[in-house]
């Protein structure tokens, strides 16, 4: 009974953490991958190249580290001028400006919604 408890805890401790580095992005159009969050990195689902970082409650540019984006409460700002280019709305994010859809995330939450805005709306 025992081996088995600590087998199902280790089953689930494995796909929790399978599931966190499948963290995908979609184009809400054509419904195809476009960027993947791999730990503190946004890379282009296609070649794997490092496109944006995390750093703190900001996400930066990987080449230049320049802070292109951050949540200011449940809206998405650009960091330059403050201005709101997007929300989070459950696994979508929204375009501030017309309230339409841009992307679909497989793992809603603000480091998803921040690589969506960045790719589409930044």
């Amino acid at each position: 009974m025992f081996r088995c408890l600590i087998s199902l805890i280790t089953c689930l401790l494995l796909i929790t953490a399978i599931a966190k580095s499948q963290c995908r992005i979609k184009d809400y159009q054509t419904y195809k991958y476009v960027l993947k969050v791999d730990g503190d990195y946004v890379v282009n689902y296609n070649n794997y190249k490092k496109l944006y970082k995390f750093d703190g409650d900001y996400l930066v540019d990987y080449n230049s580290y320049k802070k292109i984006l951050k949540f200011d409460g449940n809206y998405i700002v650009r960091y330059s001028d403050y201005k709101k280019i997007g929300m989070l709305d459950g696994e979508y994010l929204i375009r501030y400006s017309d309230y339409k859809k841009v992307a679909v995330l497989e793992c809603p939450g603000r480091r998803g919604a921040l690589a969506a805005a960045a790719y589409f709306l930044y």
